[in-house]
């Protein structure tokens, strides 16, 4: 049976690549960001006297921006702990296997990790879905900021293009993220059928979530350029028809994907997580 020592090769591989990273202390920095929302809204509504109901969907784009305050800190500093990996068996055919050979100290390497507060606005949608009757459709309009908390990792792509197509330094600083977040949306939603006996209007905060991924460039040690994608997430968003002779309920579901660039300071090194 031969012995493939794939997890010590895997921790030798990611310790080389993060030493390539250029991170060795964690930064403060602010940035900001630019792009375009396109927006799904799922809605349905119900109308309490005569008891019908009525769903639809529609589509709208719009132009978004904002900014963020966070922290650049290595991957090795997030979880400085060295692991223990196990050898075992991975059974392939009978009869035989494919042995894995464990490492007593496997750490994680250097790679950029960014931990943020992040806002987000300009996101306003106009949506016109179905009603009761064919001929009084609901107009919406939603406006909608988001406050998340995120995390991303970096991954430097410099050591596989290297091994690919030799060493190219205009790449040389280029990473590609994914990442998350998740908190709150301010949603400013109103909506109407246009034969004007139905409408209502309401202001909630709701938990909203994102994850996404993209590519970065460094165009120095202190500034950083990334574009991305994103999908964005507003939650269920419900207002009240309070208008008589018939009060009622429109709800709808707010998904979004986002596209965006942003530029990304470093203005201050935090000592005590350097190692120097």
């Amino acid at each position: 049976m031969r012995s493939v020592h794939i997890l010590r090769s895997l921790a030798v591989t990611l310790a080389t690549i993060g030493l390539a990273t250029g991170v060795q202390a964690a930064d403060l920095y602010f940035g900001g960001a630019a792009g375009f929302s396109n927006a799904t809204a799922d809605a349905t509504g119900s109308d309490i006297l005569s008891g019908g109901s009525f769903s639809g969907e529609d589509d709208d784009a719009s132009p978004i921006y904002g900014g963020t305050l966070g922290i650049a800190v290595p991957l090795s500093d997030v979880i400085p702990w060295a692991l223990r990996i196990p050898s075992f068996d991975i059974p392939i055919w009978p009869g035989k296997s494919l042995h894995v050979a464990g490492t007593e100290s496997f750490r994680f390497p250097g790679w950029r990790t960014l931990i943020e507060a992040e806002a987000i606005t300009g996101r306003k949608f106009d949506f016109s879905t179905p009603g009761l009757s064919p001929t009084t459709p609901y107009q919406g309009e939603l406006n909608s900021t988001s406050f998340l908390g995120n995390v991303r990792l970096d991954v430097p792509i410099q050591a596989p293009l290297t091994a690919l197509f030799g060493r190219l330094p205009m790449l040389e600083p280029v990473t590609v993220y994914f990442g998350g977040g998740v908190g709150m949306g301010w949603n400013d939603l109103a909506a109407a059928d246009t034969g004007g006996l139905n409408a209502g209007d309401d202001e909630t905060f709701d938990l909203a979530y994102q994850y996404g991924a993209g590519v970065g460039y460094a165009m120095s040690d202190q500034l950083h350029l990334t574009l991305g994608w994103r999908y964005y997430n507003a939650g269920e968003l419900e207002v009240d028809l309070n208008t008589a002779p018939t009060p009622g309920k429109y709800e709808i579901e707010l998904g979004s994907h986002e596209f965006t660039t942003q530029l990304r300071f470093h203005f201050y090194h935090v000592p005590f997580f350097g190692r120097e």
